[in-house]
C-alpha cells in the first residue's frame, strides 16, 4: 500500500511539473527583433528578413575571428547606424542569435 501511495504521489508531482514547466515562447529571431525595438535600433531601409540576416552576419563575423570592437564598427558602417548603436546591435545579436559565441 505504501509503495502505491508513493508511486501515485511521484506521478502526480511529475505531471504537475510538466504542466508548470515554462514553454519557450519565442524564436531567437523574435528575441533579437524585440530587443532591437526596445533599444529603438532600426536598420534604414531594411526588411525584417534583412535585419535578422544582418544579426546572423554579425555572428558569422565574430565566429570568423573579427573582434567585438570591429564588429561594432562594422554594424554602424554597414547598416548606417548612429554612433554607439553598433554596440547595442552586436549585443542583441550575440544574446539572441549566437549565444554560444564566447568571444
Amino acid at each position: 500500500m505504501w509503495l502505491i501511495t508513493v508511486t501515485c504521489a511521484a506521478a502526480a508531482a511529475a505531471a504537475l511539473a510538466t504542466v508548470a514547466a515554462p514553454v519557450a515562447s519565442a524564436e531567437p529571431r523574435d528575441g533579437f527583433l524585440d530587443e532591437l525595438a526596445t533599444l529603438n535600433i532600426v536598420l534604414p531601409g531594411a526588411t525584417v528578413a534583412d535585419t535578422v540576416g544582418a544579426g546572423y552576419h554579425t555572428c558569422d563575423l565574430l565566429r570568423s575571428g573579427t573582434t567585438v570592437l570591429d564588429a561594432m564598427d562594422a554594424a554602424e558602417h554597414d547598416y548606417s547606424l548612429p554612433p554607439g548603436q553598433g554596440t547595442l546591435f552586436v549585443s542583441a545579436a550575440t544574446t539572441n542569435l549566437c549565444p554560444d559565441f564566447a568571444g
